[in-house]
């Protein structure tokens, strides 16, 4: 080492130790952060105030959660293509229509008429199949949510 200053790293530095005294030092009636309780008790007594001042559900205190041996397993998912006949040709007419037109666009430009006209109306048969089998009736007691 070069330094003037420096020192053997078993010697303490002067500068550290009047640190360590500065903050041992330190007036314990300084003014400081307040903790989250305290601030809790501030935000509560800002926003809860005057006439009518009542708790609203989000200022309750956390609830503990209730731990249960047994695991969550979900039921096993059904094979693809195991469902309503139906149904799978006309997702593949909905999606295919527009795909074959496309692909004859692109790539067959010579093809008949009637090859463009049979893609674009399997494609609006599979589309109205499938609109047509959506529900028309809400349960009232079902909210949507599944779990």
């Amino acid at each position: 080492m070069s330094f003037p200053d420096a020192r053997p790293p078993h010697q303490d530095d002067p500068r550290w130790d009047d640190l360590v005294k500065n903050f041992q030092e330190i007036d314990a009636t300084a003014p400081r952060e307040p903790g989250a309780a305290e601030r809790a008790n501030q935000l509560k007594k800002l926003f809860n105030t005057g006439p009518g001042a009542v708790a609203g559900p989000r200022d309750s205190a956390p609830a503990e959660l209730e731990e249960s041996d047994e695991k969550f397993v979900p039921d096993e998912p059904a094979a693809l293509g195991s469902g309503d006949p139906m149904l799978n040709m006309a997702w593949v007419t909905a999606a295919g229509g527009p795909i074959g037109l496309l692909l004859c666009v692109l790539f067959f430009r010579s093809a008949p008429t009637f090859v463009f006209i049979g893609l674009a109306l399997l494609a609006v048969a599979g589309i109205a199949y499938l609109l047509l089998r959506l529900p028309t009736k809400r349960d009232p007691g079902d909210d949507g949510a599944q779990v």
